[in-house]
């Protein structure tokens, strides 16, 4: 008899997940439900919702193994295919950035492929498109899939169930006029007049709006010397966009480094084990002192040049971004471009921004084990200088930036700490006061990606309403439990009752649950490590019971004997 899983979500983790689970030695009936049209491209990807503008920020390179890798996919496609995205047939690499929908379109067809291969195997896959899973039941130990109001499969009950819905955007962007709370669907933004727009991040997210809304008052071309320009037309004369963030910085530029990452000198993984073994008093204060090392080992003069012997946790991100404050955000970006591009020409790498980058993981493994006011030491300034470094973003999207500063749609706008944002009495748009100083805006885009869900917005009320998925609490100094966001899950994706007791056969690898402890977890290689150990723990169970049944067999025979 098969086991049944069923796969909630069709994006990078399930494809990961049904990849392992494809090759379990135990005969498989994986149900896979998307609700959309079009399974296994993942929402960030799906052509609905993204511009062909909107640039991915990972190579073919860091793509986690699949049947065929992006580059070679890429140059199997017919020539009116690529043309349609002005890709270059003989500029196809490893390394090159492609659209939003071209990633979609690669993983529907890796999707596809290793649903072929199943038909071959002994497993069975079902993929359920435009369906909306309404609720998750549990049935004794089994779980029972809702659609609708009702469970409409003529079998749904399931013996696992994957929850691999990976990011969570609200299906109406526009809350009141003139007010998005995210950029996505891009269609959405297409009703967007001309005039003072406002879009709070400076992120690939809010690049991803800026460069939505800008194609349609204009166009970017290239002058003679290669340089991106940006031409308005008629109605895009009275556009002006101002991008807000916190400190007022812009993202940096991809830099070259090697790919798979070197090991770190001093901040290894079993170092920071080692560490994370001994408690949560004091942890992150030593963690800080394993990083600290890693960067004085491996670039002294960029340590010297900080003063890095005198920073700590708490005092590290200032002096990062130290400099880069000073400068206007479009000459730094102009620069960091040029240096960049030069680097990627010598395949030359910086050193302390590779050591921040291989570490960025294996300091994330041990935020989960940060007590609460650590926790809260960690979020209000040392987890940026990491996503500063990793979310690093296209040449091309740089460039555009730096198009539309020269024709003079764009500026850059730091808000600090306690901007207020209000849409209050207006008819349309928002009211963003910086320093007392109201900035009004027609249009007003949230822009600054996934949010940290908790357990009470889980689309599934009976698993929440049974107290199989509950509140996260993290531990204070003192003792006591602090409400910390997300839900709390075990090393196998299982959520814990009572943040001890996971249960069995149920799992959430669904990112927007878990940023409270895994603050890097958004990517293609954190799905893709998800989706692996969800499929290595459902194998193993399966595997585990058919060894049992067989060895109840044998002795049972024997005893017949």
């Amino acid at each position: 008899m098969r086991e049944r899983v069923a796969i909630v979500g069709s994006g990078p983790t399930a494809i990961y997940a049904l990849q392992e689970l494809l090759e379990c030695s135990k005969a498989l009936e994986i149900v896979i439900f998307e609700r959309c049209g079009v399974a296994g491209k993942g929402t960030p990807y799906q052509r609905e919702i993204n511009d062909p503008a909107m640039l991915s920020n990972i190579p073919s390179i860091e793509i986690p193994e699949l049947p065929t890798c992006l580059d070679k996919w890429l140059r199997q496609q017919p020539d009116d295919y690529l043309d349609s995205l002005d890709i270059v047939r003989s500029k196809i690499s490893d390394r090159t950035f492609y659209p939003r929908v071209v990633i979609g379109d690669f993983f529907r067809a890796q999707f596809e492929t290793l649903i072929q291969n199943s038909t071959s195997s002994k497993h069975v896959v079902v993929v359920h498109e435009n369906c909306l899973v309404s609720d998750i039941k549990p049935a004794g130990d089994r779980f029972e899939i809702m659609l609708g109001h009702s469970a409409i499969l003529a079998n749904a009950e399931f013996d696992y169930v994957v929850i691999a819905t990976g990011h969570s955007f609200p299906s109406e962007p526009e809350s009141s006029p003139g007010f998005f709370e995210a950029p996505w669907p891009a269609t959405a933004l297409e009703c967007i007049p001309s005039g003072n727009i406002g879009i709070l991040g400076t992120s690939l997210s809010a690049i991803d709006a800026l460069v939505t809304i800008s194609t349609k008052f204009g166009a970017f071309t290239r002058n003679g010397v290669g340089e991106l320009e940006f031409h308005a037309n008629q109605e895009g004369s009275s556009l002006n966009i101002v991008m807000m963030s916190r400190k007022g910085l812009l993202p940096e530029a991809d830099f070259f480094f090697p790919i798979p990452y070197d090991q770190p000198k001093v901040c290894t993984q079993a170092a920071v084990d080692e560490r994370v073994a001994l408690g949560s008093s004091g942890l992150l204060d030593d963690l800080f002192d394993l990083f600290r090392e890693e960067i004085s080992a491996s670039d002294p003069d960029y340590a010297q040049s900080i003063g890095l012997d005198a920073l700590d946790v708490d005092t590290f991100a200032a002096a990062y971004y130290g400099v880069r404050n000073q400068v206007d955000p479009f000459e730094w970006a102009a620069a960091n471009l040029s240096e960049a591009t030069s680097n990627y020409q010598k395949k030359h790498t910086i050193a302390w921004r590779y050591a921040i980058l291989i570490t960025h993981e294996i300091i994330e493994s041990a935020v989960g084990s940060l007590n609460a006011d650590d926790l809260a030491r960690f979020n209000r300034s040392f987890k940026s200088i990491f996503a500063d470094d990793y979310a690093t973003v296209p040449h091309l999207s740089i460039e555009r930036l730096l198009a539309l500063h020269r024709a003079g749609f764009i500026e850059i706008k730091a808000t600090g700490d306690k901007a207020e944002i209000t849409r209050e009495g207006l008819d349309r748009g928002a009211v963003v006061t910086v320093d007392g100083q109201p900035l009004h805006f027609d249009t007003f885009i949230n822009a600054t990606g996934q949010k940290t869900l908790s357990a009470r917005e889980l689309p599934f009320p009976s698993l929440v309403e049974k107290g199989l998925i509950s509140e996260a609490r993290t531990l204070t100094p003192r003792g006591n439990q602090r409400r910390t966001g997300g839900i709390d899950v075990d090393e196998q994706c299982r959520p814990l009752v009572a943040g001890i007791q996971p249960v069995r056969r149920l799992y959430v690898p669904a990112v927007s649950y878990l940023l409270h402890k895994r603050p890097f977890v958004q990517g293609i290689t954190s799905a893709a490590e998800l989706g692996k150990v969800v499929a290595a723990s459902i194998v193993s169970d399966a595997e585990k019971w058919t060894r049992r049944r067989r060895t109840r067999t044998l002795v049972s025979r024997s005893a017949a004997a």
